[in-house]
């Protein structure tokens, strides 16, 4: 039978299903306990007929749930692609420059200089200024030494952006320079 469907507890106590109870009976012998079995003994196991039942009807709709799942991922997926390279610009990539994958959460390598973009919780003396990694914490947050003031915060990867070797404040905030040279 199929996974404990015809679950059958045998004159010992214990009990078997499927293939294993094909041996038991073929044997006449417990194969936990090697105590003999009489073949006419045999009790059908509802509980365990009845737990079978219940997790293959939860793991097949685990199984549709999955397929479902990836059906809407693979059709939202275009759409999701200008979205994704715009977060890469944003330092929000899963890779670096060079290639290697460091994963969702560690988009950032210690010592490297990042700019605190902020988020709702990001204290507003932080937004706008630079920082240097001084390590990589749990769960994509990372400890900060903001230059200039020495001051240490922790932030999530979600509000720090990439500041590259030649950039600095200014040249990461093009919208400020547009709004100066006009004026």
């Amino acid at each position: 039978g199929a996974f404990l469907d015809d679950a059958m507890v045998v004159s010992c106590g214990h009990s078997f299903g499927g293939l294993m109870l094909r041996k038991v009976i073929d044997t006449s012998r417990c194969t936990i306990c090697s105590a003999e079995i009489e073949t006419g003994s045999l009790v059908p196991n509802l509980a365990l007929r009845a737990a079978a039942v219940a997790i293959k009807q939860e793991d097949d709709r685990r199984l549709f749930h999955n397929a479902a799942l990836r059906k809407r991922r693979k059709e939202m997926g275009d759409q999701m692609d200008p979205m994704r390279r715009s977060n890469r610009e944003n330092g929000d990539a899963t890779t670096t420059d060079d290639g290697l994958n460091r994963g969702v959460q560690y988009p950032f390598s210690v010592n490297e200089k990042v700019l605190i973009k902020g988020n709702r919780r990001t204290p507003e003396k932080f937004v706008g200024k630079e920082a240097v990694i001084t390590s990589q914490c749990l769960n994509g947050w990372y400890l900060l030494n903001i230059i200039g003031s020495g001051e240490n915060v922790r932030l999530q990867y979600r509000s720090l952006r990439k500041i590259l070797n030649s950039q600095t404040i200014e040249d990461s905030c093009p919208s400020h320079q547009v709004q100066n040279s006009s004026s």
